[in-house]
């Protein structure tokens, strides 16, 4: 469960990596495509000015006049262009809104479009002019056939151009967006700030974004201008001075996560829930049916086993006798004058006297011995061992049977006795358990003839071919 919210969490936090990536890639081209349509405009007012009329003063005023109007007209089409201005090769102005004359030689866009031959337009970072809101400028080369240097017209943009941009595309499902250029200077910023704008961002983690090899950056960390923990994904605009910042507030992305997580936790909850409750109807079940094989195996009144049972117990170790050749004895028990008792002191009383003797058979065997209720007063104990050692346990029997007493229902002791025939054969020719019953049967039969309380085998019998029972049954 912990492995899967951690691998959830993990998903979420890249679907959100992915999505600050592709909104600022998608931010990034719009804006450039912005300064696309500035460079059009540029280009269009560099197409009236020729390189003579890059003069202040300029000789004819009349044709000064007539240019610097052509250019106003173009200037004034573009939204949020406060200032324009033509500059000629020493970067003072010739025509324009700007301060005639005025020299801009020491201008960032000045120094590089004199300096570099390959660069055609530029834009800046943001500053504050002399005159005028924070700005940043727009700058295309005049240049002869031959690459030379001859001038420059530029378009100073008001940063309304930025914030317009950012107010047309929302936040959506991102908190925050702002543009920040190479000087950590915030541009813009939608929902806006106005007060922070043209102020230095002091981000640590902003100023290590920007003076690294890296492009784009994800990180969690506090924003300094609401003090928001925020998910923001940094891109730098390539050809361009500027960054733009997107912000995802924790709690909302995390949002989908925590209800990711809680129908987890929830659907894990309910699968434990229905897993005890099969686990516990199959406890039952199996206490059911262990219950139901007790029963089946289990002699109800006296808790030892059935005569189905005591059969298959039996039967497995007599072949276990055969495949070792070893002995196996059985001795059958009778309760003397078990139907007197029934008689005299009632049911009650003889269920108590057939209990006692079944836990007297059960204390005195071994744990590998068999013993069962053959039926009615009738008890049966299978042995693996030879004659002696059966004789010596019935020995055991008889005496612990006429130690034990019951009580009467009017609490006077009730005596009780057994006749015990033991048969017992090896196992090195065809034994079955029919044949040994036989013949414990009928040493029994001779003992209870013999006047009853005492040990007899078939040795002691009058052996007759005609047997008076082929099985034992209950007899009184």
């Amino acid at each position: 469960m912990g492995l899967y919210l951690w691998t959830s969490y993990q998903r979420t936090l890249e679907l959100q990596e992915s999505r600050l990536a592709f909104s600022s890639e998608l931010i990034a081209e719009w804006i450039r495509g912005a300064f696309v349509a500035s460079d059009y405009l540029l280009r269009d007012m560099a197409g009236q000015i020729d390189p003579d009329d890059l003069r202040y003063p300029h000789p004819d005023p009349q044709a000064h006049a007539d240019l610097s109007q052509r250019l106003a007209q173009r200037y004034k089409t573009f939204p949020h262009a406060i200032l324009y201005g033509v500059f000629d090769r020493a970067c003072v102005v010739t025509h324009g809104n700007a301060r005639l004359g005025y020299d801009a030689s020491e201008r960032e866009y000045c120094q590089r479009l004199q300096a570099d031959p390959e660069l055609d337009s530029l834009v800046t970072r943001g500053y504050r002019a002399n005159i005028g809101p924070v700005n940043v400028t727009h700058a295309r080369a005049l240049r002869a056939e031959d690459g030379r240097f001859l001038g420059l017209v530029a378009i100073a943009l008001d940063l309304e151009f930025f914030s317009q941009w950012l107010a047309r595309l929302g936040t959506g499902r991102l908190d925050s967006l702002a543009i920040v250029d190479d000087q950590y200077m915030l541009l813009a910023r939608y929902p806006p700030l106005p007060q922070a704008i043209g102020q230095l961002v002091d981000s640590p983690d902003l100023i290590d974004f920007l003076s690294s090899d890296e492009r784009f950056r994800v990180a969690s960390v506090r924003s300094p201008l609401d003090q928001k923990t925020r998910y923001f994904g940094s891109l730098k605009i390539e050809g361009t001075p500027y960054t733009i910042i997107l912000g995802i507030d924790c709690a909302n992305w995390l949002a989908d996560w925590y209800r990711l997580a809680w129908l987890a936790v929830l659907g894990w909850t309910l699968i434990m829930a229905l897993g005890f409750i099969a686990l516990r109807n199959y406890l039952r079940l199996l206490k059911g049916r262990s219950a139901l094989q007790q029963q089946a195996r289990t002699d109800p009144l006296t808790g030892i086993a059935n005569r189905f049972h005591f059969t298959t117990l039996a039967e497995r170790e007599i072949a276990r006798a055969r495949r070792t050749q070893g002995w196996i004895a059985l001795l059958l028990l009778d309760v003397d004058r078990f139907k007197t008792i029934n008689d005299v002191h009632g049911h009650l009383v003889g269920d108590r006297a057939l209990q006692v003797f079944a836990a007297c058979c059960s204390r005195v065997t071994r744990a590998e011995d068999v013993v069962g209720r053959w039926g009615g007063d009738e008890f049966v104990v299978l042995i693996s061992q030879d004659q002696p050692a059966a004789l010596g346990l019935a020995e055991r029997l008889l005496q612990e049977i006429r130690a034990s007493k019951i009580l009467n229902d009017q609490g006077k002791p009730v005596s009780l006795n057994a006749s015990i025939g033991v048969a017992c054969l090896r196992a090195d020719h065809p034994v079955d358990l029919d044949a040994l019953l036989h013949q414990a049967d009928l040493a029994m039969l001779e003992v209870k003839r013999s006047g009853r309380g005492r040990i007899g085998t078939l040795a002691d019998a009058a052996v007759s071919s005609s047997g008076e029972r082929a099985r034992p049954s209950s007899s009184g």
